[in-house]
């Protein structure tokens, strides 16, 4: 039974894995928080305030205003590197959609490891295609270098980095992500291009830095030409996510969100999200 002090995303049931079957929408949050040069500003705890941030909030995913709470959407709680694979693979093999929320981008890799998927949307300014021995690797698997372990460990994986930018990408990334054969779009190239990528994903992560840094600012390594939120809101909410197995949404940190701004035009859009994969479903 769900406690009165325990805050879920929406309040929506706090349940087991057993409890999630064919259909299930489950949320689960991530701690992952790995090294780089880039301080992490608390995404370890962002799961957690965008839960308590979203009790102010209904949840609407559509214009008729129905609401998350009225659809089999859950919580599963909160779940570190070593549990997330197995947590996903267990929604994923009852029948639901896992959408992880909070941590690093090292989230995905920790995440999917255990599911199989082809078609991966990396929503993200950067390429994450740093290797060892490139500037700022300190740890095997890390925010910086996800992508190309998540190539290393899937082998014949279709990947478009949308929304890349590179202005803080080593050189080298480019280099790399050619000869893996990876695409990857700015904005620009993007917009008209956004629906149909989502529409035939069935991996797709979102890191916060997508977003314009004018417009959304409380991540790791925000990028100025970013994509405008309205345009993404735009987008998502006449969008069938119709492939979807496995969506996530990193790189939030709270500890720079002043007045948790941030934090509360993401639990605006996340119900759109859900929509999208419930509506792709009816």
């Amino acid at each position: 039974m769900l406690k009165i002090s325990e805050h879920t995303f929406f309040s929506l049931p706090k349940v087991e894995l057993d409890d999630v079957s064919n259909g299930t929408i489950a949320l689960i949050g991530s701690t992952v928080e790995t090294k780089s040069i880039h301080r992490a500003y608390g995404v370890r705890s962002a799961a957690k305030i965008l839960r308590k941030v979203s009790l102010e909030y209904v949840g609407y995913i559509n214009d008729d205003r129905s609401i998350i709470n009225d659809h089999d959407v859950v919580d599963l709680g909160d779940f570190n590197a070593e549990e997330l694979g197995e947590v996903v693979k267990g929604v994923v093999d009852n029948g639901g959609v896992p959408i992880v929320i909070g941590g690093d981008h090292a989230t995905t890799f920790y995440a999917t490891r255990y599911i199989k998927f082809t078609n991966v949307l990396w929503l993200d300014a950067h390429l994450d295609m740093q290797d060892i021995g490139d500037y700022g690797s300190s740890e095997e698997v890390n925010h910086a270098n996800v992508l190309l372990n998540i190539i290393r460990n899937t082998k014949g994986l279709n990947v478009v980095v949308a929304g890349f930018r590179g202005f803080s990408t080593p050189k080298i990334e480019l280099s790399r992500a050619e000869r893996l054969g990876i695409s990857y779009l700015s904005p620009e190239e993007l917009k008209n291009k956004l629906h149909d990528l989502l529409m035939k994903a069935d991996i797709i992560s979102l890191d916060l830095d997508f977003f314009d840094a004018t417009e959304f600012r409380s991540t790791r390594v925000p990028e100025i030409r970013g994509f405008k939120l309205n345009d993404f809101i735009d987008i998502i909410r006449n969008t069938k996510l119709l492939e979807i197995k496995y969506l996530d949404i990193v790189e939030y940190c709270p500890e720079i969100d002043t007045g948790f701004i941030d934090a509360k035009i993401l639990v605006q859009i996340i119900p759109l999200i859900i929509g999208s994969i419930i509506n792709a479903r009816s």
